[in-house]
């Protein structure tokens, strides 16, 4: 049937909760971004975005996601496999996201946790980063 006036205002109200409840179990946190960026993504942005950026973490490899319905799209750089405190093979990665004509970006640690899922870490003041013996074929000076 015809998509009546309700199902308009469905995904306003699905991200204002999205935003204020705590990210659900395989969303990634897209929280990193200022507001003006954040309030442009809409449920299925930010769907697609996770997906992509949890294909990019656990690949090590470079990703990018695109929504073709609303225009919004993201890029994922991995920097670094690092380890940093106690935790190991954690990703240094630069997020860009762009939507609605706003666009954020920064570079972040993420450290998967037993669940399987990536979260961002704070590394605690003063901690050093160590790239990860983990990485396969790369020589141990690369940048």
């Amino acid at each position: 049937g015809a998509p009546s006036m309700k199902s308009k205002a469905l995904p306003l109200l699905l991200l204002a909760c999205a935003v204020l409840a705590p990210v659900t179990a395989g969303a990634f946190n897209f929280r990193f971004l200022r507001n003006s960026v954040l309030q442009q993504l809409t449920p299925e942005d930010i769907q697609i975005g996770s997906r992509a950026t949890r294909v990019a973490l656990d690949s090590g490899k470079n990703g990018e996601w695109s929504n073709p319905a609303t225009g919004a799209s993201g890029t994922i750089r991995i920097l670094a496999t690092v380890d940093v405190d106690d935790r190991r093979d954690c990703r240094r990665t630069r997020l860009a996201v762009t939507a609605g004509g706003q666009s954020g970006s920064g570079t972040y640690i993420l450290c998967k946790v037993p669940s399987g899922e990536w979260n961002f870490y704070t590394p605690r003041p003063g901690a050093t980063l160590t790239p990860s013996q983990a990485e396969p074929g790369a020589p141990a000076n690369a940048t």
